[in-house]
């Protein structure tokens, strides 16, 4: 319902326009629709159509694909979707599949009420306690069907899938993707596989734990022996990278041999679907009528790789009524230094953000060679030099705050103080409502306006610092839920590999032909 005019592809030469998005909803979108065509931001790719933007993931000229158009939505429609359930809000039939009894809670996303009047999304009742579950549940059934278009059509319908995790996207993408068609175990010579790639030594145990212990045989871990944004190197390639044509989807001949796809946020289908708890928040945190009246709701939004809170934006974009965006960050603050002042620059450690490409190709009036040549900038010298008008503009879409180390620590055991205990919140969860509490301080005038914070994950996925912040005796009380209580005991496979993209083609190619060459053999047998 939501996203159907978003979803839709394939006529040529689509003009911005506001669009009534109703009707059939995104599976009748992506089954092929003709609306919504797709580029990339660094111009080298145009008019592609849902689906080969969806599988093919990332530009061939490095760059990000984004609709040519977005639709919008007028008040009287946000009103006419109020009270509707989260799978009829977003969709219907192939989101009823994505949004059932896998979630915990039957809101899917429900909206709760802090001490103070802060409303909290709680995105973490999904199979991996995470928010990417939203996403990656969504994508993994609209992979298989548009797999099954194209088998139809008599084209290829298999994908060899590779990830960069820092912790949750590897599990949300393994819990997605298992047992799809076309995305599945090499029952076949013509099945599919998972490659995904975490930085050794650098996520929570719950957060491994949840990867490696699953054995399904089209599932394969690597334990990349560098940092997260090494591991985003070796799949994309960032801005910063000078391995930018050796990356797995910069090797054409590779990505192709392969069928190679993407789960990470560079899928566009993953920013669609994530623009639906949006809406559903506006819902929870106003009341009927307040799209007619015209009523805002501002957002604070934990942010890495700039995937979730792009999202924010582009319901916005369709329509929201959104007061402000606020980019929390930790003390990896690359995002906030540039909203502060301008300065997006890479130092030591720090996480370079791949869905911000987007946001600047449009607050920049879409201008793909303006982009290409920021991005070539930040390529050759790692820093970013935004003009003072495209800084302007991003500053009018969005604020900013950093929360370091300690406060998070704080904010977890103040919200659970003031709570009882009914609201334990895991570090990213904190960052979210501390950048509010900060912003809100700055921006006395901005209390009256609804404030949302977007609980990411499930405080049980960081158990050792949550602990640290509300010591031991109140740690106690809390109960670990199932699954993750069980996963210590469970089985495990990974692949340690050097960080070297070579190295981690080899084991790709090497996995396929293993797999491909056990299932000739039980096909002989058979």
């Amino acid at each position: 319902m939501l996203l159907r005019g978003v979803a839709q592809s394939g006529r040529r030469g689509l003009v911005a326009r506001p669009v009534r998005v109703s009707a059939r909803g995104l599976a009748a979108a992506a089954a092929g629709g003709q609306r919504i065509l797709y580029r990339s931001t660094r111009g080298g790719q145009s008019d592609l159509t849902f689906s080969e933007a969806v599988l093919q993931g990332l530009g061939t000229d490095k760059g990000l694909l984004v609709p040519q158009a977005i639709p919008r939505f007028d008040a009287a429609t946000l009103e006419s979707w109020r009270g509707l359930p989260f799978h009829a809000l977003a969709a219907e039939a192939l989101t009823a599949a994505s949004y059932g009894a896998q979630w915990r809670d039957e809101a899917v996303t429900p909206v709760t009420t802090l001490p103070g009047g802060m409303r909290l999304l709680e995105l973490h009742h999904g199979p991996t306690f995470a928010f990417k579950d939203v996403a990656l549940q969504f994508l993994g059934n609209l992979f298989e069907l548009l797999l099954a278009k194209r088998e139809a059509a008599g084209l290829s319908h298999t994908l060899t899938v590779a990830g960069a995790t820092s912790g949750d996207t590897g599990s949300s993408a393994i819990h997605g993707l298992r047992g799809k068609r076309g995305v599945e175990a090499f029952a076949s010579p013509r099945g599919g596989v998972v490659f995904m790639m975490y930085p050794e030594g650098r996520t929570s145990p719950t957060q491994e734990l949840q990867m490696i212990s699953v054995l399904d045989a089209n599932i394969h871990n690597i334990a990349l022996a560098g940092t997260f944004d090494d591991c985003q190197n070796i799949v994309k390639a960032l801005p910063t990278s000078p391995r930018a044509v050796a990356a797995l989807f910069n090797d054409h001949a590779f990505r192709d041999s392969v069928g190679l796809a993407a789960v990470n946020s560079i899928n566009w289908a993953r920013i669609l679907a994530q623009t639906v708890y949006y809406v559903h928040a506006y819902h929870e945190a106003t009341s009927p009528g307040a799209a007619l009246e015209g009523t805002q709701v501002s957002y604070s939004v934990p942010t890495g790789n700039f995937g979730d809170i792009l999202a924010g934006w582009y319901a916005k974009q369709m329509g929201l009524p959104v007061r402000k965006l606020i980019v929390a960050t930790n003390e990896n603050d690359i995002l906030h230094r540039f909203f502060q002042a301008g300065d997006y620059s890479q130092l030591g450690d720090i996480q370079i953000s791949s869905n911000f490409e987007r946001f600047l190709f449009h607050a920049g009036g879409d201008d793909a060679p303006a982009l290409k040549s920021l991005m070539d900038g930040l390529e050759d010298t790692k820093r970013l030099t935004p003009p003072p008008s495209l800084l302007a503009a991003c500053r009018e879409e969005m604020d900013s705050e950093r929360v370091d180390d300690a406060e998070v620590l704080a904010t977890i055991a103040d919200v659970h103080t003031a709570s009882a205990g009914e609201h334990t919140l895991d570090p990213h969860s904190a960052i979210a409502v501390a950048g509010a509490r900060r912003y809100l301080q700055r921006a006395p005038e901005e209390a009256g306006v609804p404030m949302v914070a977007l609980a990411c994950a499930h405080w049980a996925k960081f158990a050792s610092a949550v602990g640290r912040a509300i010591g031991p005796e109140e740690a106690a009380k809390l109960e670990m839920p199932e699954p993750l209580a069980s996963l210590h005991g469970k089985p495990t496979r990974v692949a340690p590999l050097p960080n070297d993209v070579s190295a981690v083609r080899q084991h790709i190619h090497a996995t396929l032909a293993q797999a491909h060459e056990s299932s000739d053999q039980e096909a002989v047998g058979a």
